[in-house]
């Protein structure tokens, strides 16, 4: 039976009486989500007719994570009957007896979505925010908006830690702007507490701390064992920052490329400037976006006037002939097996506008792990090997994805 530890305790009164963003951060199997899940139902027994709100990246994972067992365990914990509540399984319901709904959905789909931004919420709780992009959490943020008596609004956060250049470090720990990296004109509205498995080590099997965490490699052991934010293996990109524009002397000279990666329903399709001026490279997002058909995507890139070559992934060979057929000079990239590709050793910027190009995009973060799941990481592989390394440069391993090299 689960029984809170004096951690977890506190870790409680900071979710009941701290400030309106809280996040949880630590390793593995803390219960870092089973307590602010409880919270969450405790604020909804709490508040009659309230509206709240579990939410991860992936509806998959919110499905079989929080709807199909925190929650259940939860109830089962705090002594809510099934038969005393409301269940409607195919929208993820609970409605408690004093007519209060939890819900429980994923970021990753358009007309989810927008469904959660035609509800008005007291409680957001985004669930594993190392997988969610900051601009989704600002826009499912606007919702926190239900008008309660009584009922101070809240968002709370849970993550096993990532990169330091991840936003959740940035606005919990630094206190800063995520985008424009400026201190929090609010710093006391955010605040975060460590829980770690051994703050959980007597709700734990017996040994799991000794046999599983305490062996796995290092860089999982920080993470999923101690709770340290740090770069993960394999990094390909820390030498980078953003920047707000790009002086007129270095634009005249810059060599200009751009790369195209698709996408629609759940990864985005993406389209990226890079500029490089002697052993700097400058990145910029022009499209980043899900939901676009190819002709959408076409009248976009038509839209913005680019008449120079686009390099894009070779792997839909169906949607660079559309885009052709539109007009569009494009081209698909060649791909090779066991090559390299070389990178600027000095500096990688990437420019503030659009916003996603900062949320979405974080080379600190990129490693040979986490690359394939990005579009926009895509794109810029695509388009790099186009430009002449400059003198400084260094050769990088390839990630896991297929290594892509420009056609002749």
């Amino acid at each position: 039976m689960y029984r809170p530890t004096a951690k977890q305790g506190k870790a409680w009164v900071l979710l009941r009486s701290g400030p309106i963003h809280a996040l949880l951060v630590g390793g593995s199997r803390s219960g870092k989500t089973t307590l602010t899940t409880e919270e969450v139902l405790c604020r909804a027994a709490r508040y009659p007719e309230s509206r709240h709100l579990l939410a991860r990246l992936r509806i998959a994972h919110a499905r079989a994570s929080l709807w199909m067992d925190t929650i259940p365990k939860v109830m089962k914990m705090e002594g809510l009957a099934r038969n005393k509540v409301k269940i409607y399984e195919t929208d993820r319901l609970v409605v408690l007896p004093n007519e209060s709904e939890i819900w429980v959905d994923g970021l990753d789909d358009k007309d989810r979505v927008e469904k959660i931004l035609g509800r008005e919420y007291a409680t957001i709780f985004f669930n594993e925010v190392s997988q969610i992009p900051y601009d989704v959490i600002t826009t499912v943020l606007t919702r926190l908006a239900q008008n309660i008596p009584g009922c101070i609004n809240k968002a709370f956060y849970d993550l096993n830690p990532v990169g330091r250049g991840h936003w959740a470090y940035k606005l919990f720990i630094q206190k800063i702007h995520p985008i424009t990296e400026k201190p929090l004109t609010n710093p006391d509205d955010y605040a975060a507490m460590y829980v770690n498995p051994d703050d959980n080590r007597e709700n734990l099997p017996k040994g799991y701390i000794e046999n599983i965490l305490d062996n796995l490699p290092e860089h999982k052991r920080r993470r999923f064992r101690l709770g340290e934010w740090g770069d993960p293996e394999g990094v390909i990109f820390s030498n980078w920052k953003v920047v707000d524009e790009i002086q007129d002397a270095v634009k005249r000279r810059l060599r200009i490329s751009y790369g195209l990666d698709f996408g629609f329903s759940v990864d985005p399709a993406a389209l990226i400037w890079c500029g490089m001026f002697g052993d700097d490279l400058f990145l910029d997002e022009l499209i980043y976006e899900t939901e676009l058909t190819n002709q959408q995507l076409g009248k976009r890139i038509k839209g913005m006037g680019i008449k120079d070559i686009i390099i894009a992934d070779s792997s839909e060979p169906k949607s660079i002939k559309e885009l052709k057929d539109m007009g569009i000079n494009v081209k698909g990239a060649a791909k090779g097996q066991d090559s390299f590709f070389t990178i600027p050793e000095t500096l990688i910027s990437t420019l503030t506008s659009p916003a996603s190009a900062r949320t979405s995009f974080h080379p600190s973060e990129l490693s040979s792990e986490t690359s394939t799941g990005s579009p926009l990481m895509v794109s810029f592989l695509v388009v790099t090997p186009a430009m002449d390394p400059p003198p400084h440069a260094r050769t990088v391993l390839r990630p896991k994805i297929p290594p892509i090299i420009l056609p002749p």
